[in-house]
C-alpha cells in the first residue's frame, strides 16, 4: 500500500490527527505555523496530504515551522 494511501489528498485536521496518532491541538499548531502543508477549501483549513506524501516520497525528512506558507 502506498504511503498514506488510506487518506485522500486533502483531509480535515481532525481526520489527519486521528489517522496519524498526533493530538489534534498539535496538528492545528503545525498547520497554523506552516509545518504541515494545508489549503483553505470553502473557508475550511485542510491538511494537504497529497503534498505531504509527495514531499516524503521525494526524500523530505524534516519539517519545520514555515516550510509551508499559507495562500
Amino acid at each position: 500500500m502506498p504511503l498514506g494511501s488510506a487518506i485522500s489528498n486533502l483531509c480535515s485536521i481532525v481526520t489527519f490527527a486521528s489517522a496519524s496518532g498526533i493530538p489534534v491541538d498539535e496538528v492545528i499548531e503545525w498547520v497554523e505555523n506552516g509545518t504541515l502543508p494545508s489549503v483553505t477549501f470553502s473557508d475550511f483549513r485542510m491538511v494537504n496530504v497529497g503534498k505531504l506524501r509527495a514531499d516524503l516520497l521525494s526524500g523530505k525528512e524534516s519539517f519545520a515551522a514555515g516550510d509551508y506558507s499559507h495562500d
